[in-house]
């Protein structure tokens, strides 16, 4: 990838027909310009059983992507910068119907600068994400039977501001401009407002998401708080998410236990532990319903290694077991899974 840059660099150098009259110190400059091209194969073998629906193996792509971004000044002390990332790459299928690079995960473009903060426009992850989160979309390389938080506004048409550091606090907002000839309903802008204080090992974080988008099937706000603290090499951090529920809302009905758009109390808690090249995590997750009479609830308890093998590749081990429960319905799932991560 940096031979290719360098190249190309050289080549429009040439081309322009200054290549030999440049210093070192222009040409660096001439590559330090170019987009930043870059990306990861992510490949896992996932094992889960179930002692309800049973359970089995597969070697899985985990989400492997490729992007480019750039920035650039365009006035002092203010910087425009851009970011396109795809993924759907399917490390793991080559073959009729495989045709790789088939999703969007990441496209905006935004302008940043001390005074001002940073505001950008078009697909990246939201504020309630970042500041609060969940072990599943955000902690564990698998995540798939970790728990979710309850926010629903989505990833795309956003508008998003981050304010300047405050002596320690940040402002967080974010709106999602949903037309009428976009999405085929009527206009929605659901939002979502945060704030973030950073004192020595001390983070703390809330958020609020409105829900309010035209397909959610309960417009009730999500809550959130995230605490993280650090201790050397040891990293504490907890988190809690919260949506009422509407009365009798029973998505996906009994039995269905992704039930956290219907109104959830979730909590979860986490310790890690860096030795070296090493990284030892444990986790607890447990959630309820929030509907009157809606009984199911569901707790994770997950265990992860990483090893870092250099610079751009690590692999890892997690293993976890999680529990379903409803007043006539029980289950255990335990999974185990074993991957690699290859950065460049």
């Amino acid at each position: 990838m940096k031979k290719t840059l360098i190249a190309s660099a050289v080549a429009a150098a040439t081309f322009s027909g200054s290549a030999a009259a440049m210093t070192s110190e222009q040409l660096t400059n001439v590559i330090e310009s170019m987009p930043t091209l870059y990306g990861n194969i992510q490949l896992v073998n996932r094992y889960v059983d179930s002692d309800v629906t049973g359970g089995g193996g597969q070697l899985d792509d985990n989400g492997s992507t490729i992007g480019v971004k750039h920035e650039s000044e365009v006035a002092p002390g203010i910087t425009a910068f851009g970011k396109l990332e795809l993924e759907g790459i399917q490390a793991d299928d080559k073959g009729d119907g495989q045709a790789g690079l088939t999703d969007l995960d990441e496209a905006y473009l935004g302008v940043k600068g001390e005074k001002f903060g940073q505001v950008w426009v078009g697909s990246d992850d939201s504020q309630y994400e970042s500041l609060i989160g969940d072990y599943s979309n955000w902690v564990y390389e698998v995540g798939l039977n970790n728990l979710t938080s309850s926010f629903t506004t989505g990833e795309g048409d956003l508008v998003q501001y981050v304010s300047p550091n405050f002596g320690g606090l940040t402002l967080h907002g974010a709106v999602q401009v949903n037309g009428e000839a976009d999405t085929g309903a009527d206009n929605s802008y659901p939002y979502q407002l945060g704030a973030k204080y950073t004192m020595d090992a001390l983070t703390v974080a809330v958020a609020m998401d409105s829900n309010d988008s035209a397909a959610d099937a309960s417009n009730e706000n999500s809550y959130g708080l995230s605490v993280e603290y650090a201790l050397d090499n040891l990293v504490l951090d907890a988190f809690y998410d919260f949506r009422s529920a509407t009365d009798n809302n029973l998505i996906g009905g009994a039995n269905n236990f992704d039930f956290a758009e219907s109104g959830q109390n979730l909590v979860g808690v986490m310790g890690t532990y860096t030795l070296g090249a090493n990284s030892f995590r444990l986790s607890y997750e447990f959630a309820e319903a929030d509907a009157t009479g809606d009984e199911r609830e569901r707790d994770v308890i997950t265990l992860q290694a990483k090893h870092n093998v250099n610079g751009n590749m690590y692999v890892y081990a997690e293993a976890l077991q999680r529990n379903n429960e409803d007043v006539n319905f029980s289950e255990e799932v335990n999974e185990l899974n074993v991957g690699a991560v290859y950065y460049f």
